[in-house]
């Protein structure tokens, strides 16, 4: 160096200085209210592994002695600046986090709830106050939780089945104007991924638009980053119009895109209520806004709860066993008036159980209403009678068979079973609901029929099934992406394996049974086994429109693509740990999840 350094004394870093004053005043602050609480804080460092202060401070040592020798002198003061506040809460809480999540509770409530807690067991006192939780750590525990399930999941990794819904959601959105931010709500689009087999959910995302491709192209965009669509068998979604156009809708486009055929299982559930639909609305009237009816019957199901129930003809059914606990509360309901119209006895319980919310998009808790009403009413209308021996016949027994056999290879017998219990009605009203099962039933395909045939317990319809699935190899153009397309239901059938007419009928092979090669399907065939093995995909939507209503609770609770999908991985997190807790062994279930 040729000239001589010249050294000069920075300012004062005033931003740096305010901090570590303030830790020092801190710590000062800690150490003098322990000295002046003294004997309460001897008991409570009795219970600790660790010591704070010195084992040997006397009895004859005066509080303003004890305050001079543990005051913190001016030499030291430098190195307990650098030293981590003791009243940093540091424990995580992952558990909190997902309950949180799980109950929808703010992070100041659960702050407060959980400061609490602590407090009445002793934990948190007036001498230690480091295990308190504020909001702050909350949020910071809940974005943290929601951050490690999704990291769970970023793994590539393949996926057989996507059912997908969407829905228009109230969503909250950060906006900026001016520089000043601010929350608003708009009305948002959001299509929800779930793979089957397993019903997990995987993701949603917002599409540019609504239509088709649009919506395929955001499937794609999703699935391809993480998950491995080269062994995408199976596609499953209701039966909108832009789902399942034979052209342009998105199964099909998502078969192009592929290059190659899928699984079409479009819900039965949504297939089974829209002849309860339109048998309503031609029987009693149009409906008005999105909940009323403009007929009579109608207006009366809004308030059919508060009329006391009657004598009434029984209309008896068979209905299968199913565990209550399976069921939402809405379902046990259908599920036990279902059973008292059929004994005809309805209990005092029951009776003054809810039916259910009125509304056009939940057409269960309409077939609720309908029943609750047909109980109550002494001298019920044809038109009413009409109505509640549908739903008792035909609705509510397609629907709870569905759900106890809900495989897919079930799904062309619960087709076939819609058919045959709606015969009862005049032949003026089957011209209204035969159309709607006609343009609904994709299980009639001779795919999804071939599947049926498959897993029947009867061996002559296995081995028909066998070889049909064998001659449609022989004949059809493996490389060529067929056109899915319903033929003609014969609604006068006796068996669900001649629902359609096989002759003119093109037949091509279902996507899923294209592992077993043609030796195996020979020998399967001289032998017929006597179970195949076909994967249970669901026949109906359930698990993609449970996930919606979670997609629904997010939008509003939470701003932003990254934090709803957080959201809801928590909840399902938390609800899978913990389905039910109403003793307190129930959450020793927690300690079993790994």
């Amino acid at each position: 160096q040729r000239t001589s350094r010249k050294r000069v004394i920075g300012t004062v870093d005033k931003k740096t200085t305010k901090v570590l004053e303030k830790r020092w005043k801190r710590k000062n602050k800690t150490e003098e209210h322990k000295i002046s609480h003294d004997d309460e804080y001897k008991k409570c460092e009795a219970n600790r592994p660790y010591q704070l202060v010195p084992a040997t401070l006397g009895e004859e040592a005066s509080s303003s002695n004890s305050s001079e020798e543990n005051a913190i002198k001016p030499e030291d003061r430098l190195d307990s600046l650098n030293t981590p506040s003791t009243s940093q809460m540091r424990i995580k809480l992952p558990s909190v986090a997902l309950a949180c999540d799980r109950t929808g509770v703010s992070d100041r409530a659960a702050a407060i709830l959980v400061s609490a807690a602590l407090k009445d067991m002793g934990i948190v006192t007036t001498v230690d106050s480091s295990k308190i939780v504020d909001r702050s750590k909350i949020r910071r525990e809940r974005a943290k939780v929601r951050v490690d399930l999704k990291r769970k999941d970023e793994r590539r990794k393949e996926v057989y089945g996507i059912y997908f819904e969407g829905r228009k959601d109230q969503t909250l959105v950060q906006t900026s104007k001016e520089g000043i931010s601010s929350k608003k709500t708009k009305i948002e689009e959001h299509i929800v991924l779930v793979s089957e087999p397993g019903s997990k959910y995987i993701g949603h995302f917002t599409p540019e638009s609504g239509n088709s491709l649009s919506i395929k192209r955001g499937i794609l965009d999703f699935l391809e980053p993480t998950f491995d669509v080269s062994n995408l068998l199976v596609i499953g979604c209701d039966g909108t119009a832009v789902n399942t156009g034979s052209k342009n809708g998105i199964i099909r486009q998502l078969e192009v895109s592929l290059n190659r055929s899928l699984q079409w299982f479009v819900c039965l559930l949504h297939a089974n209520e829209l002849p309860l639909r339109h048998l309503l609305q031609h029987l009693d009237g149009k409906t008005t806004g999105p909940k009323g009816f403009s007929g009579e019957i109608g207006k009366q199901l809004e308030k059919c709860e508060i009329l006391e129930p009657t004598n009434f003809k029984p209309i008896e059914i068979s209905l299968p066993e199913i565990t209550a606990d399976k069921l939402s509360s809405d379902q046990q309901y259908l599920y036990e008036i279902c059973n008292a119209i059929s004994k005809g006895n309805i209990s005092l319980n029951l009776s003054k159980r809810n039916p259910g919310k009125m509304a056009h998009s939940r057409w269960l808790t309409t077939a609720n209403r309908i029943l609750r009403l047909y109980v109550s009413t002494a001298k019920p209308s044809q038109n009413l009678i009409i109505l509640t021996e549908y739903v008792m016949k035909v609705y509510a027994t397609t629907w709870f068979a569905i759900n106890s056999q809900p495989s897919c290879r079930h799904g062309s017998k619960h087709l076939f079973g819609m058919i045959e219990k709606s015969r009862f009605l005049p032949e003026d009203l089957r011209k209204i609901i035969d159309p709607l099962i006609q343009r609904n039933g994709y299980f009639g395909h001779p795919e999804n029929l071939l599947l049926a045939m498959l897993a029947d317990t009867r061996k002559t319809v296995r081995e028909l099934g066998l070889r049909r699935l064998l001659k449609c190899r022989k004949i059809a153009n493996q490389q060529e992406i067929r056109e899915f397309k319903l033929p003609a239901l014969k609604i006068d059938a006796e068996d669900y394996i001649d629902i359609i007419d096989w002759q003119p009928t093109t037949i091509t092979e279902p996507p899923l049974t294209k592992y077993i090669s043609n030796e195996e399907l020979e020998e399967m065939i001289l032998a017929v086994p006597e179970e195949i093995e076909i994967l249970k995909y669901p026949c109906h939507t359930q698990a993609v429109e449970r996930c919606v209503k979670l997609v629904t609770e997010a939008s509003v609770a939470v701003c932003g693509n990254t934090a709803r999908d957080g959201f809801i991985r928590a909840r399902i997190a938390s609800r899978a740990s913990l389905p039910v807790f109403e003793t307190k062994s129930q959450y020793l279930q927690v300690f079993n999840v790994n």
